[in-house]
């Protein structure tokens, strides 16, 4: 009896632990809620009040410092969101809207114009408008979260999918997604970002027989013997196959990708023998007149990037890259996702040496290459790039501008 009571005693003394502990988590998780939030309503203020100032603003340190501004309350918007505690995955329309105005400010801060254009006016004009409507409803919702009318989501509620806090008042996330619904985003406006909408060359259509002719020619087998795995409709009419341990993709472009699932062992191959194994390979495919741009040489596979060229330059960023297992020489994969076949007319005014002022002083080139990269907004740019060696085992790539003469981007050589 003793006994039986001192355990109920001690099973009494942790059930009241652990409704303290679970209180307090409660109280954290409470806390952690309504920061989010703060930080939210306050990011997407200063978001608005930035894109306001800058429809007005004519210098140009000043512009460059409020873009920045911009830039990175949009960011710390988009965080915070994150942190709210619901599902912010359904808010397709404002997430979007914050990495919009997040990459059009940072396109602005890197053009080299001193004010803005009236084009650009407008663009900063609509979102300035967006941003001014989505602050006012944030505000508008804390308040009433403020004073009860509506309450903040918990772990229970989320996990359990419910629309209510269990007294019958609605819900902050359900009130958010019902903004979601009516917030109207900016009209797609073309400029230089990754946002932009783009416009892709019209591909032509292949039938389904078409299709699997070139996923067994690629994989070196009948038609009869791909299994289908999936296909996608629309323009691209993405079909895949399998073929023991082939995965291969064909779309309206051709082959698209293909790789195999098993394991590659160390092998004796060379390092001209596999690059020929890979030329050979493209070849078979159609492709003749592509550059290698870029390779990596390991022990059990060779991995190669080859990309077109124009006016003797290696256009870097839509390349084709193709894998060989050394110990057969097989073709281990092959992705041609990131290539395109695209006209281009490109100014080449500035030479080698007029392109060398722009480096630093003291820097000495180890190489120069003329190629052709993208912009964020899938733009076609000529350029020099230098490979200079500043520190010990710090190399830089240095990238200059063939049309202006200036530095368009540095990053660290791999």
């Amino acid at each position: 009896m003793i006994y039986s009571l001192a355990a109920i005693a001690a099973l009494g003394g942790l059930t009241a632990m652990s409704r303290a502990r679970l209180e307090y988590c409660r109280q954290a998780a409470d806390y952690s809620s309504a920061a989010a939030l703060d930080e939210t309503v306050s990011a997407v203020a200063e978001l608005s009040s930035a894109l306001k100032k800058l429809r007005y603003v004519t210098d140009d340190v000043l512009g460059r410092s409020i873009c920045s501004k911009a830039y990175a309350e949009a960011m710390r918007a988009e965080a915070a969101m994150s942190v709210l505690p619901f599902s912010t995955q359904e808010l397709e329309k404002l997430s979007g809207f914050l990495n919009l105005a997040g990459d059009y400010s940072a396109s602005l801060l890197a053009q080299s114009e001193d004010e803005l254009s009236e084009e650009q006016k407008q663009h900063v004009q609509q979102l300035s408008d967006a941003a001014a409507d989505f602050s006012a409803r944030l505000s508008q919702l804390q308040t009433e979260l403020n004073d009860g009318s509506i309450s903040m989501d918990s772990m229970e509620q989320r996990r359990f999918a419910r629309g209510d806090s269990g007294s019958g008042t609605e819900l902050f996330s359900s009130r958010m997604l019902s903004y979601e619904e009516e917030f109207t985003s900016p009209e797609e406006f073309v400029y230089e970002g990754k946002y932009s909408p783009r416009q892709e060359a019209p591909a032509g259509e292949l039938s389904e027989e078409e299709s699997k002719a070139i996923a067994a020619q690629a994989a070196g087998v009948e038609p009869r013997e791909l299994k289908e795995e999936y296909s996608y409709e629309g323009s691209d009419g993405r079909r895949c196959y399998s073929a023991g341990e082939l995965r291969l993709c064909v779309s309206s472009r051709g082959l698209e990708s293909m790789s195999q699932s098993r394991l590659v062992s160390a092998g004796g191959m060379d390092q001209e023998q596999a690059r020929q194994r890979a030329e050979d390979f493209l070849a078979s495919l159609g492709y003749s007149e592509l550059g290698l741009s870029g390779e990596n040489f390991g022990e059990t596979m060779a991995v190669y990037h080859f990309a077109p060229e124009r006016d003797g330059a290696l256009v870097v960023d839509d390349y084709i890259s193709v894998s060989v297992a050394l110990d057969d020489g097989s073709i281990y994969s092959y992705d041609a996702t990131r290539y395109r076949e695209a006209d281009m007319e490109l100014l080449w005014n500035i030479d080698e040496d007029s392109a060398r002022r722009a480096l630093p002083e003291g820097a000495e080139p180890q190489s120069t290459r003329k190629l052709i990269i993208s912009t964020p907004g899938g733009n076609y740019l000529p350029c020099w790039e230098f490979i200079c060696g500043f520190q010990e085992d710090e190399r830089m790539c240095i990238y200059v501008d063939a049309e202006s003469g200036k530095q368009c981007k540095i990053e660290r050589c791999r």
